[in-house]
């Protein structure tokens, strides 16, 4: 029964990562760290690069010289600079030729025109959001811990986040469409290098999928996604077992962390998903985990038989023929 627990967990975790894998478009950690609660949510709010917008609405005038004329627009400073920057690894990484940098600093300018007319269509209303959220935070740090007021700090914050949205949203889909222009103007040659090495946009405030560009927020999802195949895979085969369990038990610590079952933390979980307190079905995953961990199930119609064969028996023959020398010595 342990060897079929084992496969079980290493049949979750291997549907897991490859669903991550086949659907790589779709898949990002940013919802499962946005909805964490309870008293280590802040920890994985801070994972996600400007989560209420900050960064990104924050609104200047800036001089540009063009063809001999100056212009002034207002930009975000976060995606301008990330542009600039993005253009100049292009133009480093892939060679770019004198044709293809002219082109793409047509693009840049064109991508600036559209963002300084987006930006002056929504500057009051910005505004006024940036001075809500000011507020919120001044308030948020006064609250007490009871139900009523934790139910009030979770509905602001998941409105405040949602009205940031339809700016930054709209942005970043701006920024996409850069980054997919520029990808564009590469030929075949220059496209077949794959993407820019990683890359801090700005440092990373623009948590978007880039063509020809990695981030630290790719690594991440990247990160999620082969660890659970790569535990998956451990689990069927029954290949560094114990490793393996303790990577899943760590993962599902991690699951909990950031939606612990306690029954005074608010949003409470759907009934729809049942009921529990302290142990719900994560806690009991993470326990399962644990037991394989602690037992001999990979030795058992399992690959860890011949590691143990080959590599663990012979060292531990050759550590016990160096402590006979050195105790008949």
């Amino acid at each position: 029964m342990l060897v079929v627990l084992r496969l079980s967990l290493g049949c979750h975790f291997l549907y897991e990562g490859v669903w991550k894998i086949r659907h790589a478009d779709e898949f990002s950690a940013k919802p499962f760290l946005t909805q964490a609660k309870g008293p280590l949510a802040p920890l994985f709010y801070r994972m996600v690069p400007d989560l209420y917008g900050r960064e990104r609405l924050r609104i200047e005038e800036r001089s540009f010289e063009e063809e001999g004329k100056k212009l002034t627009r207002l930009v975000s400073a976060c995606y301008v600079d990330s542009w600039q920057e993005t253009l100049d690894r292009f133009v480093r990484f892939y060679h770019l030729s004198e044709e293809q940098q002219a082109e793409a600093q047509k693009v840049l300018r064109q991508h600036l025109d559209v963002l300084d007319r987006f930006l002056r269509e929504n500057q009051k209303e910005i505004a006024g959001y940036l001075r809500s959220l000011e507020d919120f935070e001044a308030w948020r740090s006064g609250a007490s811990s009871a139900r009523f007021e934790e139910a009030r700090v979770w509905e602001q914050q998941q409105k405040l986040r949602a009205e940031s949205a339809q700016w930054t949203n709209q942005m970043d889909q701006m920024g996409q469409q850069f980054h997919q222009a520029l990808w564009n103007k590469l030929d075949a040659e220059q496209q077949a290098k794959g993407v820019v090495p990683l890359a801090a946009v700005g440092p990373d405030r623009l948590p978007v999928r880039l063509p020809g560009l990695q981030s630290w927020s790719d690594l991440l999802d990247k990160a999620v996604t082969y660890s659970l195949t790569a535990i998956g895979v451990c689990l069927l085969l029954g290949l560094c077992t114990r490793l393996a369990a303790l990577g899943g038990a760590a993962f599902m610590l991690m699951v909990l962390a950031t939606q612990p079952p306690w029954p005074t933390i608010y949003p409470p979980f759907p009934e729809v998903v049942g009921h529990a307190m302290v142990v719900d079905k994560n806690f009991v995953e993470m326990v399962a985990l644990l037991v394989v961990m602690t037992t001999g199930a990979g030795r058992w119609a399992g690959l860890d038989v011949f590691l143990r064969r080959w590599l663990v028996e012979p060292w531990q023959r050759r550590q016990a023929e160096a402590s006979q020398k050195v105790s008949s010595q």
